[in-house]
Order: C-alpha cells, then sequence, then structure tokens
C-alpha cells in the first residue's frame, strides 16, 4: 500500500509541474508532452498551446499527432464534443515539401499540393486507428472514419468512410440503433 501512495504523489507533483509550466516548456518538449505523455488531461492542455481545441468529452488516444506551421488563428485544428480519437491519429494542417526550394516553385505543387488550412471535426465523430486527416478537411457530426483511412475531403454527417483515399462506404441515417 505505501508503493502506491508513493506513485500517486509522484503523478499528482508531475501533473502539479507540468500544468503550472506549461508556458515555458520549449516547443518540442510540449509536442513531446502532448503526444506521449500517459494522462489524457495533461496531453489536451498541451495540445491546446499547440493550436488544438477539444469540445467537452472528447478523448484523443496516446500517440495522436500534428503537423502544423505557424498558427495563423489560435485554433487551426477545432475537434468537437464527444469525439473519440483512437491510437496514431495524425491531423495535417500544413502541407509542404518543407526544405526544397526547387519542388517549391513547380507552379503544381504551389498551386495544388502545398497547403496549411484549418481541420474541423464536429460532435460526436469516432476516428479510428492510424487515420491521417489531410489539410482543410471538415468531418461530419456523428460519423466514422475506418482505421488506416486516409481523409483527403470533407466527410459527410452521419456517414462511415474508410480507405485510402477515404471514400463513402455507409450512410447512417435510417439504420436502426439499439
Amino acid at each position: 500500500m505505501g508503493n502506491k501512495l508513493i506513485l500517486k504523489y509522484i503523478d499528482e507533483k508531475i501533473f502539479d509541474y507540468l500544468n503550472k509550466n506549461i508556458d515555458i516548456m520549449p516547443m518540442r518538449f510540449s509536442k513531446l508532452i502532448a503526444n506521449y505523455y500517459p494522462d489524457a488531461r495533461i496531453r489536451r492542455i498541451y495540445f491546446e498551446r499547440l493550436g488544438v481545441y477539444m469540445g467537452e468529452g472528447t478523448y484523443a488516444n496516446l500517440g495522436m499527432k500534428i503537423v502544423i506551421g505557424e498558427l495563423k488563428e489560435k485554433y487551426m485544428i477545432h475537434i468537437g464534443n464527444n469525439v473519440s480519437i483512437a491510437p496514431n491519429v495524425t491531423f495535417v494542417v500544413e502541407s509542404s515539401p518543407n526544405n526544397s526550394d526547387v519542388l517549391s516553385n513547380f507552379d503544381y505543387i504551389k498551386n495544388k499540393l502545398i497547403k496549411s488550412e484549418k481541420i474541423i471535426v464536429e460532435n460526436d465523430v469516432w476516428i479510428g486507428a492510424n487515420v491521417t486527416i489531410l489539410p482543410g478537411v471538415k468531418i461530419g457530426k456523428f460519423s466514422i472514419i475506418g482505421a488506416g483511412s486516409v481523409v483527403t475531403n470533407d466527410v459527410e454527417a452521419y456517414s462511415i468512410y474508410a480507405g485510402v483515399p477515404a471514400k463513402k462506404i455507409r450512410d447512417l441515417r435510417g439504420i436502426n440503433h439499439v
């Protein structure tokens, strides 16, 4: 019983330290904490610092990653209420060839592939494991994204999408529920 109390005390102290010192943490450390710290309460606080809004009842499993450049507004990723995010989901807000000046100068790449757009996930969405969501996507309420999918376009509300790229496989309206 003594060891459990000691571990609980240490856990509370780490939580307090991380919570109180968020503003002085280097950005790389903040990203590490947001992606991999075991306590979802701390991950949520650090994701907010990185430009992610999460509504009430939303839960992100370990390994949720964000690819985000400069914040054009406070929240570049807006996740609604009661959203379930499985492990290793990646939100790509900014897509570019990074250090390649040559690639960046091709008109097609400049106009079609380099993007930096907000991602919106509406209420009551379930996102499966290992899903990648690309810039500018809006995921409609009461929708499901199948594991391993790559979401390149908007997702209709009340729908199930899966695949690479994700495509609509079922409409949930009219289906009886228990």
